[in-house]
């Protein structure tokens, strides 16, 4: 088992033997992501969890996991841990990460994103019914457990996001309901751009697509589904005016 905290640099396995260099690279780039990290500048969160160019992923965690304006009173969670090679977001227990869902989870939040900006979104996973485009798509991995449709709740627990606690869960009935009517024609075509997330999309079973809206502006968004290792997925944040 190898974990890294904030404060720890060392990584040894638990009979105190050195780890691999798998493992050590594979805790070098897993962090906590605590209220302390998460409160700080955008600068310096990027240079602690390792985001390359990517401000709007940084963005996008705050709005996940601190709490709105709207919550007066601070609450304490379990922090989940960031993926940085992946830009991906995990449970507090997650003690290691398959590298097949490592690599699939990178291949999908770039082609999440390269979909995104060449469709002039802020968000893949968010879509069309989002008004802002501040916000970027991060991976999700869950692992084992009861996480299909109808338990959206309990994602929202396992990540530690107690900011969405109380809020409204809205079901789409589709995966790419709100998209634009190119995008749906791209997707079709084995040669377009969106093609590549459509085919990492369709290796995943029981794909499901959710909002949990609270009493602000903002609504974070989730598309996940059952791989061979897991579940897993992709989050962001939408911002509706009215």
């Amino acid at each position: 088992m190898c974990r890294l905290s904030n404060d720890d640099f060392g990584c040894l396995d638990s009979t105190f033997n050195l780890v691999t260099d798998a493992q050590v690279m594979a805790c070098m780039t897993t962090v906590k992501l605590d209220s302390h990290i998460l409160e700080r500048d955008a600068d310096a969160i990027a240079e602690q969890l390792n985001i390359q160019s990517q401000p709007a992923t940084v963005r996008t965690l705050q709005i996940l996991f601190l709490r709105s304006r709207a919550q007066s009173e601070p609450f304490h969670y379990n922090s989940p841990i960031f993926l940085s090679q992946s830009s991906s977001i995990a449970p507090s227990d997650t003690e290691a990460v398959p590298q097949d869902v490592t690599s699939y989870l990178e291949k999908l939040v770039r082609a999440a994103q390269q979909t995104a900006e060449s469709h002039y979104y802020g968000s893949f996973v968010a879509g069309q019914s989002s008004e802002s485009d501040e916000f970027a798509d991060i991976g999700v991995w869950l692992g084992e457990g009861n996480y299909q449709r109808n338990h959206e709740k309990e994602i929202l627990d396992k990540l530690g996001l107690i900011a969405w606690a109380d809020a409204e869960i809205v079901q789409m009935d589709g995966l790419y309901d709100d998209i634009d009517e190119k995008l749906k024609v791209e997707f079709e075509s084995s040669e377009s751009e969106a093609s590549a997330i459509r085919t990492l999309l369709d290796s995943l079973e029981n794909c499901h697509r959710f909002f949990a809206r609270r009493q602000d502006s903002y609504f974070a968004c989730f598309l996940v589904g059952r791989s061979k290792a897991g579940w897993c997925g992709l989050a962001s944040i939408g911002v509706a005016s009215g």
